[in-house]
This record gives structure tokens, sequence and C-alpha cells, in this order.
């Protein structure tokens, strides 16, 4: 009913989406989707292709990182200098071995730590209601500090907290994602280079030689890469480390966050067409006047009910399959 929601069709307006069983009225819901810019942390998380799918299709959201562990986001600067590195942790891994989707192929790495040189991987599964919790993460973090890579396989989706916590952290991240599904999932694209602070593989699930990748990552990132590839590699861990500063910290610099996230929600409505400026797309702007979804004469494709945060107390059990919000 606002005017000013009218003015534009909500395509100058963004909803902040962070937690994904969030209850939502589904009349809100339904305004949304598709038309006001919705920021998340994960474009490709199931729950919001399902729930919010003309944003997912129409791409009409934007990424938010995750928030770290304050045992690295408000911890002293790491060591960034590969002397000062852990040879016996050179390469780190922490997380869940059985995830969904593109996270089912995590076990390869016990077979790839065999054959790298420093490589520390295990299997952990974090009990939020275990107060041991928080030892396990602050002793990941002082790890973490220490390594020099660190890898950062898919899981239910395509990013994870592990990369931001490896830039915290000093310790270059090693994504391993389809570059075609990450380039849609990493935060603040039109303020941060990510092949300056990140390299990039294939998703575990792609690769039929573990022996070829592992040689692959030696020669370009392990401790015997050469002077040149670990002077790279020192470089990268500085310009991760401001990144994380200044784009990524929430808990030391909340502000840098906000204004991240304002450049790239004004980037993006200029690029629908919603206001003018340098990135103004014309032809977004021209199909969106006769769009007649954004002038509400066709009702949007609604993927479900209610959130399934709407079961409270159950949102993935009994009560949410009665009510067909999962299968």
């Amino acid at each position: 009913r606002s005017e000013w929601w009218r003015r534009r069709g909500g395509r100058d307006h963004f909803f902040i989406n962070m937690k994904y069983a969030i209850d939502i009225e589904t009349s809100l819901m339904k305004v949304i989707d598709g038309r006001a810019v919705v920021l998340t942390i994960d474009r490709d998380y199931w729950l919001l292709m399902k729930f919010l799918r003309n944003s997912y299709e129409r791409g009409s959201l934007l990424i938010m990182p995750y928030v770290s562990s304050t045992f690295l986001d408000v911890a002293d600067d790491p060591p960034l200098d590969h002397r000062e590195k852990d040879p016996s942790t050179w390469y780190f891994f922490r997380g869940t071995m059985k995830r969904k989707h593109g996270g089912l192929a995590r076990p390869m790495m016990f077979d790839m730590q065999k054959l790298m040189n420093g490589a520390d991987f295990k299997g952990v599964v974090l009990n939020k209601k275990d107060n041991s919790i928080f030892g396990i993460l602050n002793r990941t973090s002082v790890q973490m500090r220490r390594s020099s890579v660190c890898l950062c396989p898919e899981g239910d989706s395509p990013t994870s907290l592990r990369v931001f916590e490896a830039l915290a952290a000093g310790c270059v991240p090693l994504i391993m994602v389809d570059r075609i599904s990450i380039a849609t999932n990493l935060p603040f694209p039109s303020l941060i280079d990510w092949d300056k602070i990140a390299f990039f593989t294939h998703p575990l699930g792609y690769i039929n030689n573990i022996t070829t990748l592992v040689s692959a990552i030696e020669d370009t990132v392990g401790m015997g890469a050469g002077k040149d590839k670990l002077a790279r590699l020192d470089e990268m861990r500085r310009e991760g480390r401001k990144a994380f500063n200044r784009y990524f910290s929430y808990l030391r610099n909340a502000e840098g966050v906000a204004e991240a996230m304002l450049f790239e929600a004004w980037v993006q409505v200029q690029r629908k067409g919603a206001v003018q400026g340098p990135y103004f797309n014309k032809k977004a702007a021209e199909k969106a006047e006769k769009d007649e979804f954004l002038l509400g004469k066709v009702k949007p494709k609604w993927g479900g009910k209610r959130f399934p945060g709407s079961t409270k107390g159950d949102p993935f059990g009994k009560k949410a399959k009665e009510k067909g919000l999962v299968t």
C-alpha cells in the first residue's frame, strides 16, 4: 500500500532475510518475492529457492557474508608471512563430513590428506547445546591462524562460514566449488576482486583423479611451490585480511559491512533499472515498466504455503510434513 513501494514496484527496496527458518507472514513474503532485493548468505540454499522462487529466478538477491566466530573476528592480527606458519598444518580443514548436495564428496579429503605435505583435516560435529563447543571453536581458530591454506569445499550450499573465517585467520581460502555457482554466491563482487584473496578449484565431486588434483595444489600453494608463489600467497593473505577487516567483520567493523551492503544494493537496483546512476540499466527499466508481474497483474509463482519456521518447535518434523512444507 505504501506509495514508495508502488512507485517502482518495490524494486528499490531491500529485505534482510539472514535466517532461513524465520516465520514470515505469507502475504508479506508474496509481496517481497521477486520484487525487492533480498539479502541472504546463500543464493543456492534450497529453502530460498523454494520459498523465494521469483527472487531466485529474477536474480533479486544480494549475498551477505557469514558472521565469523568471535575467536577470529576480534582476535589480534594473525601471522601473514609463510615463514611464520606451521609446516605440520600447512593445509587445514575442520568441519562436518556428512553434508547434503555437493558436500556429499567431503570424505574425499581424507584421501587427499594422505598425499599432501602438511595436511591437517579432521571431521568435527558441533553440538550447540554442549558448552564444549566454545573450546572446539577456540582451538580451531588457533590452528587456523597457524595454517597457510584453508580448504573450503561446498557443503549444503556453495559457500560456507569457512571462507570468511579463513580470511580473518590469515589463511588463504581454497574454494572447491563450481566456478559458475560460486560466482553468484560470493558477497560484494562490485567491491572485492576475489581472485586476489582466494584460490578456486573444481568441486570434489567433479574430481576423477585425486593424485592430479593434489599435485596441482602442491605446485601452486604448497610449501615447496617456490619463492615467487609463496610470496604471492603472502600477498593474498594480506589482501584477504584487509578485505575481512573492511567488509566482513560484523563485530569490529559493523559500519563497514553496512556500507558495503548499501553500496552493493545501490548497484543492484540501478542494474534492475529502478534508480538512476552510473550502473543504470535503461533496458531493464523499460522492461520493468511493461512487466505484468511487477505491475501486480499476474500472480507470483509461489513455492510454498509458509516458511518452515511457521511450525514453531518442529520446523522439519512431523507437523511440517503434514502441512506440506517439506518432503
